[in-house]
């Protein structure tokens, strides 16, 4: 198991197009932006959370998330952690 750090992007080991899940524990109010690129340079909004949430996703090469200012703002209270289960 992975866990994210905000902003900051994370390449899964089992490459791209394996399963994996993920759990974002949504704290603060904050909102989660979990974003994936293909070539590391450009990031696409794969899904926008705004409750904890487990579920099976499609592993893109790079992946990272962002969160939106909670109740106590200045810093990101919310997690996100994958789990690599299965190749292609």
């Amino acid at each position: 198991m992975a866990r994210l750090t905000a902003g900051t992007a994370y390449n899964p080991i089992m490459g791209d197009g394996s399963r994996g899940v993920i759990h974002v524990i949504i704290a603060d109010n904050e909102t989660v932006t979990l974003s994936g690129s293909v070539a590391g340079g450009t990031y696409t909004n794969i899904e926008v959370f705004t409750a904890t949430t487990l579920k099976e996703i499609t592993l893109v090469p790079y992946m990272k998330f962002t969160a939106t200012d909670g109740d106590s703002a200045g810093s990101v209270a919310s997690t996100v952690d994958i789990d690599e289960t299965r190749g292609k």
